[in-house]
């Protein structure tokens, strides 16, 4: 093996063990939001507060950042996949390196107690109860972006995380140019007969909602020997690996459009996980 070629493997163990923490943690939230005791709630934070720790400091650790400078060096004599590896390294290390390990697990914990206080919150429609958890939030999501100043908009730090590069200028452009057109058809949809849907503001036992979204995703193609379905107070889907991707769904009997299109929607988001070449495993 030829040192190129083994300092690849070494940077490709490396993220297979921050892959193997992430998930871990995405195993930690998906229980905390479907099965576990709220009394647990405490605890689990620092549970994921810990591994998400575990997982920065092993993805920027200076052997890491050693690794892809040497590999960044020669990425025209790298296959195709492992040149996009190296360039994908390069760009999440150089970001995360900015964001100290003990910013990371306040935020996780912060996050993670701040579902339980929504949770206790939402069902008593106790705004002012999550009002405090929900500023820590902000808070620590600016300071986020302070770690990327100097910027144009505060959000121009968060939104890269989802959208590699995109400004907030960009969306603000692009939503300004949108709006007026949508206005116009919303307008125009409205002056027209309206549909009976009566059907769709009448009691469904939760049952039958519940067989009937499996029955659309199945045809959809999500794959239940790769996935399940739960209940959740909001729909979410997440992955533990490219075989083990799970959806939630939420129930209102008065409203099946909303078991209906929240299972439809992340049935969407698991089928792209579950597409995921399996030779990208880890």
């Amino acid at each position: 093996m030829t040192p190129m070629a083994d300092q690849l493997l070494q940077l490709r163990e490396i993220l297979a063990e921050v892959y193997d923490l992430e998930h871990i943690n995405n195993l930690l939230e998906w229980d905390q939001q479907t099965y576990m005791p709220s009394g647990g709630s405490e605890d689990r934070s620092y549970q994921r507060a810990t591994v998400a720790r575990l997982a920065h400091q092993r993805w920027t650790a200076d052997e890491t950042g050693r690794l892809i400078e040497d590999l960044s060096a020669c990425l025209d004599a790298l296959e195709p996949d492992g040149a996009a590896l190296v360039r994908f390294a390069r760009r999440e290390y150089q970001k995360r390196a900015r964001v100290p390990e003990n910013y990371v697990a306040e935020r996780t914990r912060a996050t993670s107690l701040a579902h339980e206080a929504w949770l206790k919150a939402r069902r008593e429609s106790n705004f002012e109860a999550f009002r405090p958890f929900l500023e820590q939030v902000f808070d620590l999501r600016r300071q986020y972006a302070e770690f990327f100043a100097p910027y144009n908009h505060i959000y121009d730090p968060l939104l890269d995380d989802f959208e590699r590069g995109l400004k907030t200028a960009e969306v603000q452009a692009i939503f300004n140019a949108l709006r007026p057109r949508q206005v116009e058809l919303i307008r125009a949809i409205g002056d027209r007969p309206q549909v009976d849907d009566r059907f769709m503001h009448q009691a469904y036992p939760e049952q039958a909602q519940w067989d009937f979204g499996v029955e659309v995703v199945t045809h959809f193609g999500y794959d239940w020997q790769r996935g399940r379905l739960d209940r959740t107070a909001h729909p979410f889907s997440i992955d533990f690996s490219v075989d083990d991707v799970r959806i939630t769904t939420r129930f209102d009997q008065q409203q099946p459009a909303t078991a209906m299109f929240g299972t439809m929607h992340e049935a969407g988001h698991a089928m792209y996980e579950q597409g995921v070449d399996p030779t990208l495993r880890r």
